[in-house]
């Protein structure tokens, strides 16, 4: 995969991540989706920054004066502390997955070179 064809992917399912935030109250499928396979399908470290998306929807939400029901302390804020601390969870949890694809594709290239 050539290093365009990986920011196209990792922009697009930003997109989808932001876009899926800002018309349901959960994340939805495209969020999730996107958390495990596009760490893997990519391997670049750089795939975190497709996070931006659902910031960027929730700031864009907070501005507007929407308010996010989904809590058990009521109505609050898109961009209330857990939300994002939630964020930086994804973040570890997709750079994890990167280092799981890092070591996978050196394992893949020394079996090649050793079979060769």
């Amino acid at each position: 995969m050539t290093t365009k064809a990986r920011i196209v992917l990792t922009v697009a399912a930003g997109i989808a991540m932001g876009v899926s935030h800002w018309l349901s109250d959960d994340w939805g499928f495209a969020f999730y989706a996107s958390v495990f396979l596009l760490p893997l399908i990519v391997g670049r470290w750089w795939v975190v920054a497709a996070l931006a998306g659902p910031f960027i929807a929730s700031v864009a939400l907070d501005l507007t004066g929407h308010m996010y029901e989904g809590g058990s302390d009521g109505a609050e804020s898109y961009l209330f502390p857990w939300g994002i601390i939630g964020l930086f969870f994804w973040e570890l949890v997709m750079l994890i997955l990167v280092g799981i694809r890092k070591a996978f594709d050196f394992l893949r290239n020394r079996w090649v070179i050793a079979n060769s």
